[in-house]
């Protein structure tokens, strides 16, 4: 959807230029996405936990936005190292990346695309890592996501998304469940032998995933809990926000 851009602002900051790409200019559902996005993220900062904007406009009808530049990696690479990081530090990240997340359901916004490459993760603080959350080209207010239509990362995607074709706060919480399990584990917790049947075993009632604790020996009892929760297939068995899994998590 946009061309980014490293560039240093006039005060000498590094920082991220996203401009929307030339040939959606005219795509008027597109162009109206990508505003909304820009505006929401300007919304929403300033945030510790969230990849805050530091201008939007328009240039030569291309609508762009400034970002601040995050330094390290998003989150699905230290996820495929499997490295030290995330052993030591797994619960600290997913704390740091959970309230990036509550903080746009306290403000009534839909992420709607919660996955590994939409957190980007600062480990130079080896004992408090940085963890901020971007990528706002879905997000809407919770009011208007009925109207949309399914959207989102399949793998990532809440049973009442395919099912019902509706998106809650509790949808984000699935997503972010998915992406907890992951890091933990190395894999996913609805696997299938293709992107069909990973989808069925998202959207059954009945396939349950296996407990983490089966795959990750030194997991503490709670953020297991917390996690199996979160990807509870009906919404009423899942946390309804990610401020109540937040607050589960750090009790």
């Amino acid at each position: 959807m946009a061309v980014l851009y490293s560039i240093v602002t006039s005060d000498g900051q590094s920082a991220i230029l996203r401009e929307l790409r030339g040939r959606y200019v005219c795509r008027l559902s597109i162009r109206a996405r990508f505003i909304r996005g820009i505006k929401i993220r300007a919304s929403l900062t300033p945030h510790p936990s969230l990849v805050n904007s530091l201008e939007l406009g328009s240039n030569w009808f291309k609508p762009y936005e400034i970002i601040e530049k995050v330094p390290g990696c998003n989150l699905r690479v230290l996820i495929n190292k499997r490295g030290e990081a995330i052993r030591i530090h797994r619960e600290e990240i997913l704390i740091a990346a959970a309230r990036g997340l509550a903080y746009m359901h306290q403000n009534q916004i839909l992420h709607l695309d919660v996955k590994p490459e939409n957190f980007l993760v600062d480990t130079a603080d080896r004992v408090n890592p940085v963890v901020k959350l971007t990528d706002f080209d879905l997000a809407c207010p919770v009011e208007q996501a009925r109207s949309f239509r399914r959207v989102g990362t399949p793998a990532y995607m809440a049973p009442e998304q395919f099912r019902c074709k509706i998106s809650l706060k509790a949808s984000d919480v699935f997503a972010f469940g998915v992406m907890a399990y992951q890091l933990c584990s190395g894999r996913f917790p609805f696997s299938g032998n293709s992107e069909q049947q990973t989808m069925r075993n998202q959207s059954d009632e009945t396939t349950k995933p296996r407990p983490l604790s089966d795959f990750v020996r030194d997991i503490s009892p709670r953020l297991e809990r917390v996690i199996m929760r979160s990807l509870a297939k009906r919404t009423q068995d899942r946390y309804p926000d990610m401020n109540a899994f937040l607050n589960d998590l750090t009790s």
